[in-house]
C-alpha cells in the first residue's frame, strides 16, 4: 500500500508541475490490477487456446516493401487472424512501438472493467512473422499495464511521437458535451509490471462544435512531422492540427487543416506508412488507402493526400458480420496493415495488387 501511494503521489506531482520529468517510472502497478480472475458475470470470454502459444518471443521481421516515390499505393485484402483474438472487447486505437520490434499497444474505449480487463490501461500485442501471437511477459500473450492519473472517460486512440512518448486520446464525445483530454505517457519495458507514467495532460475542445454541441466527437489521431492531428468523426472527416501550449496541462488550440473531397466519413483509424507514400483511414467496416507525396510535410502532406480519391478500398470480412474496427497501424518498415476491432478480432492486410477504388 505504501508503494502504491508513492506511485500515485509521484504521478500527481508530475501533473501539477510545468517541468517535464523524463525519469523512469519509479513504482509498480495498482495491487487491484493483479487481483483474482474475472467473474463469469463480466461477460468476457477467455483468450483462445491457440493464441496462448508457449513458443519463444520473436519480432515481426517482414521484409520492407520497396516503392518508388510518387507511385500509386496498393494494398491487399484484410485477413482475419482468428488464432489471436484479443482478450477484451472494445478495442479502440493501435500503435507500433519503435523501441521494441513486433510490439503494438492497444486500448479500450468502453466495455466492462474488471481487475483482469481494466479500461485505464494499455494492452500489448507481440506478433511473429506469420502474425501469430507471442508471449510478452511471463507467458502472457496480451498483458496490460495500468495508466494512472488518466481516467478513461472515452479513450479512442493512441499514437507515438518523435521522442517515443505515447499519446492517449480521451477524445470521444458521443454526448456532445464530454470533456476531452490528451495524455502523454512514457513507455515502460513491456516485459515488466511497470505502469505507464503520465507526464502531461492537455484539455481540448473543437473550435467549431457540431450543432447543439459543445465540441465534436473524435476517434482517430495522427502524429506527423512533430505535430499531433485529430480527425472529427463526421461527414468528410475533417482534420485539425493540435497546437500544444508552452505550459503543460494548459488547454490546446485546434486549427482546422482540411477534409476529404472523397466520401470518407466517420473515420476511427488514421495511419501513415514509414516511407510516407501512403495514408490509410478506416471506419468500422471499411478502410481506404490514399497515395501521399513523401516530399511534403505536415498540413501540406495531409491536404495533398486527402484531396483525391483513394487508390484502394476494401471491407473487413468479420466472422461476426460487423467487426467495428477502431484501431490500426502500419507494420513498421512495411506496407502491411494491422487492425483491431471492438469485437476482439484482429485483421492483417498484407501488401498486394492495386485495386481500383471506384
Amino acid at each position: 500500500m505504501i508503494l502504491a501511494a508513492a506511485v500515485l503521489l509521484t504521478a500527481v506531482a508530475l501533473l501539477s508541475t510545468t517541468d517535464v520529468d523524463s525519469r523512469p517510472w519509479p513504482g509498480k502497478p495498482d495491487p487491484a490490477a493483479v487481483a483474482a480472475p474475472d467473474p463469469v458475470a463480466s461477460g468476457e470470454t477467455a483468450v483462445s487456446p491457440a493464441a496462448q502459444t508457449a513458443e519463444p518471443a520473436a519480432p515481426f521481421t517482414g521484409v520492407p516493401s520497396l516503392t518508388v516515390p510518387g507511385a500509386a499505393a496498393k494494398a491487399g485484402q484484410p485477413i482475419a487472424i482468428h488464432t489471436a483474438d484479443l482478450p477484451a472487447s472494445e478495442a479502440s486505437g493501435l500503435v507500433a512501438s519503435r523501441r521494441h520490434p513486433g510490439v503494438f499497444y492497444w486500448l479500450r474505449d468502453g466495455g466492462g472493467a474488471t481487475s483482469q480487463r481494466p479500461r485505464a490501461a494499455l494492452w500489448t500485442i507481440r506478433l511473429g512473422e506469420q502474425a501469430q501471437a507471442y508471449p510478452v511477459r511471463r507467458g502472457e500473450n496480451f498483458p496490460f499495464a495500468q495508466v494512472f492519473e488518466a481516467p478513461n472517460t472515452d479513450w479512442e486512440d493512441v499514437v507515438i511521437d518523435d521522442d517515443d512518448n505515447l499519446w492517449i486520446g480521451d477524445i470521444g464525445a458521443n454526448d456532445c458535451v464530454s470533456k476531452q483530454y490528451l495524455y502523454r505517457t512514457l513507455e515502460p519495458e513491456p516485459d515488466t509490471d511497470d505502469p505507464f507514467m503520465v507526464t502531461a495532460r492537455y484539455p481540448l475542445a473543437f473550435p467549431d462544435p457540431a450543432p447543439g454541441c459543445k465540441t465534436r466527437n473524435a476517434e482517430a489521431m495522427l502524429w506527423l512531422d512533430g505535430e499531433l492531428y485529430v480527425f472529427a468523426k463526421t461527414a468528410n472527416s475533417p482534420v485539425y492540427r493540435v497546437v500544444l501550449p508552452a505550459e503543460r496541462n494548459a488547454p490546446v488550440a485546434m486549427l482546422p487543416v482540411t477534409k476529404f473531397d472523397y466520401a470518407v466519413n466517420k473515420i476511427s483509424v488514421s495511419t501513415v506508412s514509414d516511407d510516407r507514400t501512403r495514408l490509410t483511414l478506416a471506419g468500422h467496416a471499411r478502410y481506404w488507402v490514399f497515395a501521399a507525396d513523401p516530399a511534403l510535410t505536415g498540413d501540406a502532406f495531409l491536404r495533398q493526400a486527402m484531396s483525391g480519391k483513394p487508390v484502394h478500398t476494401a471491407t473487413f470480412d468479420s466472422a461476426a458480420g460487423n467487426a467495428s474496427v477502431e484501431g490500426g497501424s502500419y507494420v513498421p518498415g512495411t506496407h502491411d496493415l494491422l487492425f483491431v476491432a471492438e469485437n476482439k478480432e484482429i485483421f492483417l492486410v498484407p501488401d498486394g495488387p492495386v485495386v481500383d477504388a471506384r
